[in-house]
């Protein structure tokens, strides 16, 4: 069985609000700061951009609150590439609680290749653009969360 790229972290009180739960933009900002420490281990982390001056521009995000986390609660937060294309990849992201091991959140996040040279997209080197198919086919084997349905597209939907 494939096991997805993941890291492990706890809920920080500084992310709780007035209800006594984690703020909903307290996820997007985990979902953000930690997946793109995830992302090195499929290739497209800062060490990617550190040599090639490319990175991945968030064109669209579609967030899934799904159970509540409190102060302290211990979490996992797993990436899977979802599709990927030329110049576009598209990823989930998951949070889960785990004392309780349930799903608490869900991510979607189509990206855009980008040169920062010129502040455009380009296409990836094909040796990266074949790699992240691979890794695709891969997590493709692991399953998708209970009840998840794919809302974004890889491509503009005309």
């Amino acid at each position: 069985m494939t096991t997805l790229p993941s890291i492990t972290l706890n809920v920080d009180p500084q992310w709780i609000d007035e209800y006594g739960h984690m703020n909903a933009a307290q996820y997007v900002g985990v979902f953000d700061k930690f997946g793109f420490e995830l992302l090195r281990q499929v290739g497209l982390g800062i060490d990617y951009t550190e040599s090639t001056r490319c990175g991945i521009y968030t064109m669209n995000i579609h967030v899934a609150y799904l159970r509540e986390v409190l102060a302290g609660d211990p979490l996992e937060l797993r990436i899977r590439l979802l599709d990927s294309d030329d110049k576009r990849v598209l990823t989930l992201m998951e949070l889960w609680q785990t004392r309780n091991n349930y799903l608490a959140a869900t991510m979607e996040q189509l990206s855009l290749h980008v040169d920062l040279e010129i502040r455009r997209s380009r296409p990836f080197d094909p040796a990266l653009a074949q790699r992240l198919a691979a890794v695709v086919a891969e997590h493709a084997e692991a399953p998708l969360p209970a009840g998840y349905k794919r809302v974004l597209p890889l491509s503009r939907v005309h």
